[in-house]
C-alpha cells in the first residue's frame, strides 16, 4: 500500500507566477503611452492656465495704478516667459515664467491694456494666442477688447509649427 499525505502544497506554481508577470507586463506597457499623452496635456494645460492668470494680473494692475499696461509673451528657448510693463513708465509689474515644454504660436505676442482694462492691442477682434507643446498640441487664450481673458482647448487658427 502506498502512502498517502494529508498535506497540502500552498503557493505558485513557476507556471502561474510567468503568466501573472506577462499580463502586469501587457499592462504596464499599453498604460505608458496614455500616461505620457495625459502628462503632456496636462503641462500643456497649465502653461495655458497660467499664460491666462497672468494677462488677468496685468489687466488688474493696468486698472489699479491707472496706467496702461503691455503684456509680452514669448519663448525665450529654454520656458516661456510672461512680462508685462507700464507702458507710459516702463516699470515692470509681473515677470513670470511657465512649463519648457510648451512654446507660443506667432512668438512674440503683446497684449495692450488701458487704464480701464481694456484690450488695446490687435484690432476690434477677439485676440487669441495660440500655445503648443512638443507633440503639436494646441490650446489658446483669447482676449475680448473688453479685457477678459479666457483660455480653451480649441486651437488658433495658425498651427503649431
Amino acid at each position: 500500500m502506498g502512502i498517502t499525505s494529508n498535506r497540502r502544497e500552498s503557493g505558485f506554481t513557476l507556471v502561474e507566477l510567468m503568466v501573472a508577470i506577462a499580463i502586469i507586463g501587457l499592462m504596464v506597457a499599453i498604460a505608458i503611452p496614455n500616461y505620457t499623452e495625459w502628462q503632456m496635456r496636462s503641462r500643456l494645460r497649465q502653461a495655458t492656465e497660467e499664460v491666462a492668470s497672468q494677462l488677468m494680473l496685468a489687466r488688474m494692475k493696468a486698472m489699479n495704478q491707472n496706467r496702461s499696461v503691455d503684456v509680452t509673451i514669448q519663448d525665450t528657448g529654454s520656458y516661456t516667459r510672461v512680462s508685462a510693463v507700464v507702458s507710459t513708465t516702463g516699470v515692470s509689474v509681473l515677470d513670470k515664467n511657465t512649463d519648457s515644454y510648451v512654446f507660443v504660436v506667432g512668438n512674440p505676442i503683446t497684449v495692450s491694456f488701458s487704464s480701464m482694462g481694456f484690450r488695446t492691442s490687435a484690432g476690434t477682434g477677439i485676440q487669441t494666442i495660440g500655445l503648443c507643446n512638443t507633440a503639436k498640441l494646441q490650446y489658446s487664450v483669447s482676449i475680448i477688447p473688453a479685457g477678459k481673458v479666457n483660455w480653451q482647448t480649441a486651437p488658433t487658427t495658425t498651427p503649431c509649427s
